[in-house]
């Protein structure tokens, strides 16, 4: 008998922002997204639902993430982050106006926080070639990014991605239900669930890894997240936090939860004895 386990992602949506990179010499995508989705938002009463900013640098770019940010913070924002612009596979992000590349690994570390605010619950969509490597800075001992992402997973026309992603966005607008929009969305879009990575790749860890350079790596980081949490730094602090993460890497129990809660941004989603019934099985079977 197959055991699995079973994971709901849940991500719900009030407002959307679109960050328009392109130049003005271009087809302007993300202004017809921003004034197709507001027409829409308008006739079923859902005024002021999409913002469109025109980012003409990485400091704009930041400015307007922070402000999302300290909105977030204020309990009532759940946002969608979508990015119009040009991407490269090795460069990351690029703003046509700065002619500046915002390396994907920087772009995740700006969105963090943002996620974090909203106990995660940010969907990032980049309407962006080679915009799928952004998953790529996902750590499965950091808090993670976003909820989710969307990319294409190929290059593919402008025109196409906007005929895919208005009847996506018009479902979140009508439902608030992100997820349930997915299945309006173009084959030629790839998806990247946060929570389905965690389990997959923490299943996986318990099944073929758990070596000792491994918990090493996961104490390290681990030891980061508690300092930066505190927000200072002594000998005092570090010997407490040591001490407190290597009681929960010597208990798998203890340390699935830790990793998970991190993760998560304090939340947990699959009970220990799902995960210890799952690895056990796939264990067994092999």
């Amino acid at each position: 008998m197959a055991v699995e386990i079973t994971y709901t992602a849940i991500c719900r949506n009030n407002q959307l922002f679109i960050f328009d990179g392109l130049s003005e010499g271009e087809s302007q995508t993300g202004r017809r997204l921003h004034e197709d989705v507001t027409d829409f938002a308008n006739s079923i009463g859902r005024y002021n639902y999409c913002t469109r900013y025109v980012v003409k640098n990485r400091i704009t770019l930041v400015a307007h993430l922070k402000a999302i940010e300290s909105e977030c913070k204020a309990g009532v924002l759940l946002p969608a982050l979508h990015f119009e612009c040009h991407g490269d596979k090795t460069k990351g992000l690029w703003l046509a106006a700065s002619k500046e590349y915002i390396p994907w690994q920087e772009l995740a570390a700006l969105i963090a926080p943002v996620n974090a605010a909203t106990r995660n619950n940010v969907a990032v969509v980049l309407a962006t070639c080679e915009g799928f490597e952004l998953c790529e800075s996902v750590d499965i001992k950091s808090p993670c990014p976003f909820n989710f992402m969307i990319a294409p997973s190929e290059e593919i026309e402008a025109g196409a991605i906007q005929d895919s992603l208005l009847p996506f966005y018009k479902e979140v607008v009508s439902t608030g239900e992100l997820n349930k929009a997915l299945a309006h969305l173009d084959s030629r879009f790839k998806r990247f669930i946060a929570g389905e990575w965690f389990y997959t790749r923490i299943s996986s860890f318990y099944t073929h890894h758990y070596s000792a350079k491994d918990k090493q790596e996961i104490m390290s980081q681990m030891i980061d997240n508690e300092v930066a949490k505190a927000g200072y730094s002594n000998r005092q602090l570090i010997r407490s936090v040591r001490a407190k993460v290597k009681k929960f890497l010597s208990d798998p129990k203890e340390f699935y939860q830790a990793v998970e809660r991190v993760f998560f941004h304090g939340q947990t989603h699959v009970p220990y004895a799902d995960m210890k019934k799952f690895v056990e099985h796939h264990k067994s079977s092999k």
